[in-house]
């Protein structure tokens, strides 16, 4: 989470338009409270970034009393809501970005930061909502075309997910973010052959272990048991103790009709941790050929 320049940025910017609005106040006037508003907004970029939620969350209410009219305080009150979600005050923090939202309803920072208060307190439709009125109000968000598409693809909406992807696609082609949605996409729809070249990318960035699993997932469906059991050394070589590349190679060592080593990779796997229902799918799982789905 970022709560840094950028918003103290906005805010001076804000407070300075604002002026006009206060015939009766000196340019003076107007100097010594500006600067007292942009220090306490410096001070609590400091204290974020210290992770002192406590010490951010005074010097915020402190700036926004020493000028309730100033515009910024909708950014900041946006943030004070962050702020008090990180010191886990849920219900607090969602009353503060509704406040927000009700002075500035398209304000995309604000929605965007009660889409994640939502989705974290596990109001997925609420975060879903937002998310699409964020995209209305600016298509070329990446994270909430990216999160809208997640969300959807969860509901089983393919086709709502397909178009936030392609176009996160269109606008960032190489970036991570469409790189792991574009896999995730085809993972999930079984469309394995065309996972795999996102899932290569992937890893070519970060050796993470999910994306090692779902691709060798996408290359055992594929039959391509040669690639999948190079992808499983390699794997196994990153994360040893993790039972779920050894569950993957039971199922491998049962195609290649190897059934002693398949039930001690299973063995292993349980060991590791790996629950009983998940080894026992794995070891009874029929050979699986997209061409025939």
């Amino acid at each position: 989470m970022k709560l840094t320049l950028r918003f103290i940025a906005f805010c001076l910017v804000s407070s300075l338009l604002s002026h006009s609005s206060f015939g009766t106040t000196t340019d003076k006037e107007f100097s010594t409270a500006d600067s007292l508003y942009i220090d306490l907004m410096g001070k609590a970029d400091t204290a974020i970034a210290q992770n002192d939620w406590s010490q951010a969350e005074s010097l915020l209410l402190t700036a926004m009393r020493s000028q309730p009219s100033n515009p910024a305080n909708v950014l900041l009150l946006s943030n004070l809501a962050i702020i008090r979600f990180q010191q886990g005050n849920d219900s607090l923090a969602l009353a503060t970005i509704n406040d927000a939202i009700i002075i500035a309803p398209n304000s995309v920072t604000a929605l965007n930061n009660r889409a994640r208060i939502l989705k974290a307190i596990g109001d997925i439709d609420g975060a879903y909502a937002d998310y699409e009125k964020i995209i209305s109000l600016d298509s070329t968000l990446t994270e909430p075309l990216y999160l809208h598409g997640i969300i959807a693809l969860s509901k089983f909406d393919t086709q709502t997910a397909f178009n936030d992807f392609s176009k996160l696609e269109q606008i960032i082609p190489n970036d991570i973010m469409t790189l792991d949605a574009m896999a995730m996409y085809y993972f999930h729809t079984q469309e394995f052959k065309m996972a795999i070249p996102y899932f290569n990318k992937l890893l070519a960035i970060d050796k993470n272990a999910d994306y090692y699993h779902d691709k060798i997932v996408c290359l055992l469906f594929e039959n391509q048991y040669s690639d999948a059991s190079a992808d499983i050394n390699d794997a196994l070589n990153l994360y040893p103790n993790d039972g779920n590349f050894y569950l993957l190679r039971a199922y491998l060592n049962r195609m290649y009709y190897r059934q002693n080593d398949a039930d001690n990779d299973a063995k292993k796997a349980l060991e590791l941790g790996v629950p009983a229902e998940k080894v026992k799918m794995w070891m009874e799982i029929t050979p699986f050929n997209p061409k025939n789905k």
